[in-house]
Formats: structure tokens, C-alpha cells, sequence
């Protein structure tokens, strides 16, 4: 659910300045990791720009700051006005941003090497177990993906058993058939239906490399197929007004099943909002998931700190806690995934995303081909 966030950056931006602090870079680099611990306590504070649930990631981090003695600050802020920070102080000799969270895409924007410290893969303990490669890019190894978030189906067991769900497109057919209006998926104000319509033309639609963003009017005819396919069984899926919509008319037994991400739905049911009967699956012919990296800024004051606080963040330990928290899509191989809304043997149907601006032409397509004709 929590999706990238838009960062309006022109391609022909001035280029980045370069940083004056090689000299600390290479200190830290040449140091092991016991050397880079000892001079993380020594900062003894980071300062961690993240956009979303701040309230609930400042309860998480006392367990770090009672590791280590390193005061952890999260400042209240969202992630464009973060981003915006970080350019904004790129000339600076020290910025007030220790750590960033960047959505996973987002660094397409800009070049890691001019912006960012790193690479951190050699520099981490884990470093070459993590995840680099996230929603279509790969930032090289300079930040490491710590939240995953993955769409999938939701269902209310207490009107569709596991027996029933429908895992291929002809399943889907067939449980239109029979529970018309009983599929809801939104177009709008979320991202959850339109993993589903790309999902659905992906299964369809072979021939086409999705990994490429480039959009083009030939390739967007290609998948024509997909779209009538929807229209053949418009009679089945509802149109909802946004991920939440989804999520509560489901609730409220409207829906047998519903589009939705695993975090949003397991966030709500911490909460109290939704029930706790409901659960996720992934169907045979995938779903996309994507997430978020967490970077240093070439001029962090407090670089040994925002080490120690990534190499935590990235852990398996706290990976699997927040897979229970939050509902995240753990990103270290050995965190325990079972615990997520989704069982752990669906995992392996996760897909990338389509490559935009050619993703974004998919849901438009969508709604003028099948909706508007």
C-alpha cells in the first residue's frame, strides 16, 4: 500500500555536487565491524528521515537505542519533503540527514554514487544477503530494501473456503461465473487493483517485456487480449473507489474476495478495524510486490551510526519483527515469513512490477478500454 513517493526531479537537473567527506568515507571502509560499532556509540545519535507510521517506527527503534545507546530521531516529515531536503543540502559539508527511507523505485530519479554513501553491501555484515533490486531497480548494492509490501488477494473465510479461492485466470472465471459482483478491485487512490489488471494482462500477454518502461501505442495494443478477457466478464468484479474501499466493503461482507496489500490489511487488523479472520494468498499467475530502501547521504554527519541502525533494520531479528507488526514482506533471507498474512510457500508466485512510465499506461488503458467502451 504505501507506495513510492512521486519525486519530481527534472532529468536536466545541475549535476550533484560531490561531498567533501572521502576522507570519513574511507576511514569507515577501512574499518571492520566491531571498529564501525564502536564509533556508532561514540556519535551516539542518527537521524532517520522516514515518511510513514513515524509514531509506531519510534516505538520499534527503542529496541535499537537500548542495544546500542544510540539515540535514534524520526523526524515528523513526508517523503517528498525528505527528498527535497536531501538535494537541498547536497552542497553542504554536512547535512542534517543521517538515513533516508526511499521507495524502491525512487532511485531512478537520481545516481546513487553522486548522492549517496556507499556501496554499503561491502560494508555491511549481511551486505551481500540483502536486497538491492527492488521494483524494477537496482541501486547497486547502495541501499538496502528493509520493508516489502505485496498485493495479493484478500478473502473473508467466513464466506468462501480455501477450497474455493481461485488461483488461475480459468479459476477466476469460474467463481465470476457463479458469484457475480463478489470481485473488487479499485483503479484508483491505491495500487492494489492495478496489481490485479496487470497481473491479469501479464498471465495473457506473454510477449511483451515488462521489465522495459519504455510506451509505446503498439505496445499497449498488444494487450488487447486483457482486455477482453475484462470485458467478457464485467458481470463478475465490482469497481471500488480505493484500496480502503476494497478492504471495507470486504469487512463488511460485500465481497468474497477483494485485491489489497498484505501490509494495509494486517495494519488494520492490529488496529482493530477489520476482522482478524481475514487472510491473503497470492494467485498461481502472480501478484507484484515492491517496498523501500533506506540510504545514507554522502554528507551524513553520523554515517558509523546510520550503519549500525540499517544493519539493524535489516536484520533477520527485526525483519520477522516486523513482519509481525507491520505485515511487511520480509527482505532478509532468514527472517521468519511465516509470520505474514500470506502463507510463505506463496511468496515464490511475488512478481515485479511492470517498468513505468509503461505500468502506469496498463491502468490507463484499463480504464478507457474496458471501463469507458
Amino acid at each position: 500500500m504505501l507506495k513510492t513517493v512521486a519525486l519530481l526531479m527534472l532529468a536536466t537537473a545541475l549535476p550533484l555536487a560531490i561531498i567533501p567527506t572521502e576522507a570519513n568515507a574511507k576511514d569507515l571502509s577501512q574499518m571492520n565491524w566491531d571498529e564501525i560499532v564502536a564509533q556508532a556509540k561514540e556519535e551516539g545519535q542518527v537521524n532517520w528521515f522516514h515518511w510513514y507510521f513515524q509514531d509506531r517506527f519510534r516505538e520499534q527503534v527503542k529496541a535499537f537505542e537500548a542495544e546500542y545507546g544510540i539515540k535514534v530521531t524520526i523526524p515528523d516529515g513526508d517523503g517528498k519533503a525528505n527528498m527535497d531536503k536531501m538535494l537541498a543540502e547536497r552542497s553542504r559539508p554536512q547535512g542534517d540527514i543521517d538515513a533516508i527511507s526511499l521507495g524502491g523505485s525512487a532511485l531512478q530519479t537520481f545516481k546513487a554514487e553522486e548522492l549517496l554513501y556507499g556501496p554499503l553491501k561491502p560494508v555491511l555484515p549481511d551486505g551481500t544477503r540483502l536486497r538491492y533490486s527492488i521494483e524494477g531497480t537496482d541501486n547497486k548494492g547502495y541501499a538496502p530494501a528493509f520493508w516489502g509490501n505485496q498485493t495479493g488477494i484478500a478473502y473473508n473465510p467466513a464466506r468462501i473456503s480455501v477450497a474455493e479461492l481461485p488461483h488461475t485466470l480459468d479459476e477466476f472465471v469460474a467463481f465470476m461465473k457463479q458469484n457475480p459482483g463478489e470481485l473488487g478491485f479499485n483503479t484508483e487512490n491505491g495500487g492494489s487493483g492495478p496489481a490485479f489488471i496487470e497481473s491479469v494482462a501479464r498471465a495473457m500477454v506473454k510477449d511483451i517485456d515488462y521489465t522495459q518502461g519504455a510506451s509505446a501505442p503498439d505496445k499497449i495494443a498488444k494487450l488487447a487480449p486483457a482486455w477482453t478477457w475484462f470485458k467478457d466478464h464485467r458481470d463478475g468484479y465490482i469497481i471500488t473507489a480505493s484500496n480502503a474501499d476494497s478492504v471495507t466493503r470486504l469487512n463488511g461482507g460485500e465481497f468474497k474476495l477483494i485485491a489489497a496489500w498484505e501490509d494495509q490489511i494486517a495494519g488494520l487488523q492490529r488496529k482493530g478495524e477489520i476482522s482478524n479472520d481475514i487472510k491473503m494468498y497470492i494467485p498461481s499467475f502472480g501478484m507484484p510486490g515492491g517496498g523501500n530502501v533506506v540510504a545514507i547521504p554522502a554528507n551524513a554527519k553520523h554515517k558509523a551510526a546510520a550503519l549500525v541502525l540499517i544493519n539493524w533494520l535489516t536484520s533477520a531479528k527485526t525483519q520477522t519483527e516486523f513482519a509481525k507488526s507491520f505485515g511487511i514482506a520480509p527482505q532478509h533471507p532468514d527472517a521468519d515469513s511465516s509470520v505474514g498474512l500470506i502463507p510463505a510457500a506463496d511468496r515464490a508466485f511475488s512478481t515485479v512490477w511492470a517498468a513505468k512510465p509503461f505500468g502506469d499506461d496498463i491502468k490507463k488503458a484499463f480504464i478507457s478500454r474496458v471501463l469507458q467502451n
